[in-house]
């Protein structure tokens, strides 16, 4: 975290929490549910270079693609008020993954042994799950007063780590020989070195609160912006063929925007 965000929460901080009791003073803790639309401004389009295989011409019939796919939502926040001002301390857990469309390689061998030998390698349309992306957060707060309140917060998120795994149908025949069974590697999409400082961004939302003192209903919509990671291809198993198709393929350039709408309950004290 630089200076200049370092020094906004400490102000916020020192602004919004009182030393002593004081009217108006209180807390809340809120649990929601909800889900999240990851946005790309396209579909990721791959673009890997024909492998280069020992005695073997080989074309490539489709062009990969991966698109961002959202999923559900849970997490927790708690806010210290003093009158409308408050200070949100949250935790936002969210699904999101990754639809991958496939690409068929057809190969013709070149060595004169193997004269009019063909195959064709299919990478069928497969998922890649992201582990939840855990997200922490410190808000300054805004809450109006009343039954029905419009409730308003923001500040800055840290996200740990994208993990991101899953696997892919690999199919293979070849021409005169049965269909040999269908393979499904597992793979990775882990973020490329010198990253680190990309996990810092921004958070903000807005909603409506509807209930007694006690205990009330919420229902928000939240922004989360992260800078763009670039998120490599690996495989966990698959043999020197798979490692191949991947080693060709650039990193994928992912920016963690994401909208999530939820909705739960507030327990005040």
């Amino acid at each position: 975290m630089n200076k200049r965000a370092a020094l906004t929460i400490g102000v916020l901080v020192t602004l919004l929490v009182p030393a002593g009791p004081a009217a108006g003073q209180g807390m809340d803790l809120t649990l929601f549910v909800g889900r999240a639309y990851p946005t790309f401004d396209d579909r990721l389009t791959l673009r890997p270079p024909p492998p280069s295989l020992p005695a073997l011409d080989v074309n490539v019939a489709g062009t990969p693609e991966v698109r961002a796919a959202g999923g559900s939502v849970f997490g927790a926040a708690v806010a210290f008020e003093l009158g409308v001002l408050g200070i949100e301390g949250r935790f936002d857990a969210t699904r999101v993954g990754f639809d991958l469309t496939g690409a068929r390689y057809d190969l013709r061998s070149t060595d004169p042994s193997f004269e009019g030998l063909s195959a064709s390698v299919t990478l069928a349309d497969g998922r890649l799950d992201a582990d939840r992306l855990r997200v922490l957060s410190l808000n300054a707060r805004l809450r109006t007063p009343g039954p029905i309140g419009l409730v308003a917060s923001g500040g800055v998120s840290y996200l740990p780590r994208i993990t991101v795994t899953g696997s892919v149908p690999v199919g293979v025949q070849v021409v005169g020989l049965p269909a040999i069974p269908v393979l499904s590697p597992r793979l990775t999409l882990e973020a490329t070195p010198g990253q680190a400082e990309h996990r810092f961004g921004l958070n903000g939302g807005a909603g409506l609160r509807v209930g007694g003192r006690r205990v009330a209903l919420m229902a928000e919509v939240r922004a989360f912006y992260f800078r763009e990671f670039e998120l490599q291809f690996g495989g966990l198993d698959g043999g020197d063929l798979v490692g191949t198709l991947l080693g060709g393929i650039s990193p994928v350039r992912f920016e963690p925007i994401l909208f999530n709408g939820q909705a739960g309950l507030v327990f005040r004290f």
